[in-house]
């Protein structure tokens, strides 16, 4: 900043006779002392009209508050809802002494001189933080937040006679900070959600007051990236930038452009209801007078408590408190409180089509082919019914049926020889000894739709060892857990033998259609974390029948997380029941063929 001469000429001086003090004489330390008061008189009195000119300052506040529902206090996280969402937040924080003395005085005598005259220039800051938000394709976040400075007090930072306390600072009690804009990114996220890797900008403008330490005297902004790893019961996240601001100063200290890093462990618990944090972050600055100095290089440490509010997890309240780790111009303390909420921006539930409440008008003594049975009754209201069973009043005649074996030709598949009525796959019109090709004969064979192995065991000859169809049911019972990798979608090689046997019975039951094969997770992690997992694993099972040969078109695969407990997530058992891949039939190209599909005889689908 400007500094007229007689100000500079004072100060000069000042520090060059107390250099020369040390060993000195007392006589000539007192001479030096009256030279350097007349001066002072002096520069004082050339320099009133200077004296009163406002100063430009900068903007104090070092914790750049995460504004998304998943970032912590002092440090943004790389993670981003399924869904598209619109978030907010309002938060109060108070910091004690983030600007010391000993910040703008580098002298050691003056800062004991400013002690007794003045005191710490800001002593206190009371702020509130408003944020809003949005995220979207799981990838892009944009948030815009304001600070406001609601309370602030301190001390003159400049007094005549004390060497280097030249700037005066008009502090205002109530002060607005600069708009803070921010677009962030998920560059790569890992198909279990294990690791993500992140990328934000953000710019800050200059909408604050830059002569009461709460903005800057021009545009300010950064870049910056955050990485994360996801182990489900504890979240590792780090984040490092560079922040660009103007050059500004109060007294001896000046800013300049920063690099700026935080660590963050995090810690979900009841069913991430309640997530504990620890975090440190700081500054370097990097250019300037004061770059790479202790005042210039702040370091905080900060706990967390995050709870949420509702059903939902949508809304939730943090606590945060931590004090400094260095003499860097941060707060002595810091505390605050924060309140935020999101909400969804696609319909999950979309409204139900209303009835058409004219479906049912119609003439009900019209009968166009004459047989006797109404046009609304009538399969066929053109074709005469020809009395023939074994439908002889649909309204339609009987189609032809050579074998006579009661399925029609059109939809018999061996059309010149009857049905053997064995109670397997009675509808498609075939006889068959060995319906599931398990070299065991149907008569024999305990499972005659699901290819299994020899058995002596009463009920299971023929029966595989790992899943049941069972009967009456669209459901595939699974007797042996399907299981992965911890905290992965990768499949484990204990798992094949029972994907294998799933592979063998859609070989042998070619009219199942559509397999729906549907992911479950236990509570433990995040809801957005959980989600991602289960509709991974459940792909990684797909995956794994087609490359064995099943066509793709037959198979579908859905995740729910945690969102369908068979059992209470309470207990480490009934964490380990939802934890499951379930195998449901979806489609069936003959309704009711391939009955005779064992009745369940083990434990519950998922054990």
């Amino acid at each position: 900043m400007a500094r007229g001469p007689f100000l500079y000429f004072r100060e000069v001086a000042g520090r060059a006779v107390a250099y020369r003090s040390n060993g000195r004489s007392g006589t000539r330390r007192r001479f030096g002392r009256t030279i350097v008061a007349a001066l002072g008189l002096l520069a004082g009195i050339g320099a009133t009209t200077e004296a009163q000119a406002q100063d430009t300052t900068f903007s104090l506040d070092r914790l750049r508050i995460g504004t998304a529902p998943d970032d912590g206090i002092g440090v943004w996280r790389p993670e981003m809802a399924e869904k598209p969402r619109l978030y907010g937040q309002f938060a109060l924080g108070l910091s004690w002494n983030p600007f010391r003395i000993e910040h703008e005085l580098e002298n050691e005598e003056s800062q004991q001189e400013m002690a007794l005259r003045s005191g710490a220039p800001v002593r206190e800051q009371l702020t509130a933080y408003m944020g809003i938000g949005f995220e979207v394709f799981k990838r892009i976040g944009v948030n815009v937040m304001f600070p406001l400075t609601l309370v602030q007090t301190g001390n003159p930072t400049s007094v005549p006679g004390v060497i280097g306390a030249t700037d005066p600072v008009d502090l205002a009690p109530v002060a607005a900070g600069d708009i803070r804009f921010e677009g962030r990114g998920v560059i790569i996220r890992t198909a279990d959600g294990f690791f993500k890797l992140g990328a934000n900008a953000n710019i800050f403008a200059p909408s604050g007051n830059d002569q009461s330490f709460t903005g800057e005297k021009d545009v300010a902004g950064g870049v910056g990236l955050a990485t994360e790893l996801d182990w489900k019961v504890f979240i590792l996240t780090f984040d490092t930038g560079f922040h660009f601001r103007p050059e500004s100063a109060v007294n001896d200290f000046t800013t300049g452009h920063e690099w700026n890093y935080g660590l963050a462990g995090f810690l979900p618990l009841r069913d991430n209801t309640i997530r504990l944090g620890l975090e440190v972050f700081g500054s370097l600055q990097m250019t300037g007078p004061d770059k790479a100095t202790v005042a210039s290089s702040p370091i905080e440490w900060m706990a967390e408590g995050r709870f949420t509010l509702d059903k939902k997890k949508q809304l939730y309240l943090n606590g945060y408190g931590g004090t400094r780790m260095s003499p860097g111009y941060a707060p002595d303390f810091r505390t605050g409180l924060a309140f935020g909420g999101w909400f969804n921006l696609v319909d999950e539930e979309p409204p139900a089509p209303k009835k058409d409440v004219n479906y049912n008008k119609f003439n009900d003594t019209l009968d166009t082919d004459k047989d006797g049975i109404p046009d609304y009754m009538d399969l066929c209201p053109t074709v005469p019914e020809d009395k023939k069973p074994p439908y002889p009043d649909d309204g339609c005649p009987q189609e032809p049926d050579r074998d006579n074996d009661g399925i029609p030709d059109s939809r018999d598949k061996c059309p010149d020889v009857p049905e053997d009525r064995d109670g397997v796959d009675d509808k498609d019109g075939c006889p068959e000894d060995d319906a599931d090709q398990d070299n065991i004969p149907d008569a024999k064979d305990d499972c005659p739709k699901e290819p299994g192995e020899p058995s002596t065991e009463k009920g299971k000859n023929g029966c595989p060892k790992f899943i049941r169809r069972v009967e009456g049911s669209t459901e595939i019972q699974v007797l042996k857990k399907v299981e992965f990798d911890f905290g992965k979608a990768t499949l484990s090689k204990a798992s094949y033998p029972i994907l294998d046997e799933v592979y063998r019975l859609l070989v042998a039951n070619p009219e199942i259609t559509l397999l729906s094969i549907e992911g479950h997770t236990d509570n433990v992690g995040s809801d957005e974390t959980n989600l991602l997992l289960s509709k991974q694993r459940a792909k990684s099972c797909m995956d794994y029948l087609i490359q064995k040969g099943i066509k793709a078109s037959r198979l579908t695969s859905e995740g729910f997380g945690e969102t369908k407990p068979l059992e209470s997530n309470d207990t480490a058992d009934g964490r380990a029941k939802n934890r499951r891949t379930e195998f449901h039939i979806r489609d069936q190209a003959i309704e009711g063929g391939g009955g005779g599909g064992a009745k369940p005889t083990g434990p519950k689908p998922g054990e």
